[in-house]
């Protein structure tokens, strides 16, 4: 079987079979293990000549398997490798190719020919701890600024709190025209606002209209105006429309 070779392949490829009854003898016998290997690992299986060891543990710390047998070897941890082959045959080829598998889409079991309801949880929970690890080794998304709940100074009398943010608005046509501002975030709006008195300090011009129609008003045209908004690291060129307060 390809799985039961890696470990044979690895040490062929290293000219050290001689150590292929230390490594299985002591249940080293899947990717796990060689990657993971230690020096403390090699000396408990008596793997003790210094040039050995050094060569098996850097060789262990580059290992890569082909992702086939990287499926192969996470069916046979979870005790579901009788599936090996009909993932192959649906074109599932890679641990990336099982992450992303609709597990709560009954005909993808029906095509794995998974048909025991335990088989299929167990499957599923595989998924499951696949995806959270992807997760976790993921690099973490850097916030461009972060908001803060208050009640903005245009808003002061609202009964609940808003989510608020910091940003500076600027002139597109004087670098010297600048104004820091408490913006209310309004998720149910694609339009962004800023008051009359600041579109005003700033000389801002329309550049386009659009259609905004309240809750209780007829629809209207309204001016857009351009300015640049500096949020965190980032700048961005947005057009706005006048109201009572910015957001």
């Amino acid at each position: 079987m390809e799985i039961e070779n890696t470990l044979h392949r690895f040490l062929q490829n290293l000219d050290m079979l001689k150590y292929s009854k230390h490594f299985s003898d002591n249940g080293y016998d899947n990717i796990d293990d060689i990657i993971n290997l230690t020096a403390v690992d090699l000396q408990n299986i008596l793997i003790i000549d210094e040039t050995d060891t050094k060569t098996i543990l850097d060789a262990a710390a580059v290992y890569e398997e082909s992702p086939d047998v990287k499926i192969k070897c996470w069916l046979l941890s979870k005790n579901l490798n009788l599936y090996a082959d009909r993932l192959g045959e649906n074109g599932i080829h890679t641990l990336e190719q099982v992450v992303d598998l609709e597990i709560n889409d009954d005909k993808i079991y029906e095509k794995l020919g998974i048909k025991l309801a335990g088989h299929r949880r167990r499957f599923e929970r595989a998924v499951l701890d696949l995806r959270r690890k992807r997760c976790l080794d993921e690099e973490p998304e850097t916030p461009v600024a972060y908001g803060y709940w208050a009640k903005p100074e245009d808003l002061s009398d609202a009964q609940n709190e808003f989510l608020c943010i910091q940003a500076k608005a600027k002139s597109p046509f004087n670098d010297h025209l600048t104004r820091n501002l408490e913006f209310m975030v309004d998720s149910g709006s694609d339009v962004s606002t800023l008051q009359r008195e600041i579109i005003d300090s700033l000389q801002l011009k329309s550049v386009s209209t659009v259609e905004s129609k309240g809750i209780h008003s007829a629809s209207r045209e309204k001016d857009l105006y351009n300015v640049y908004l500096q949020l965190g690291k980032e700048s961005l060129d947005i057009d706005v429309r006048i109201s009572t307060f910015s957001s």
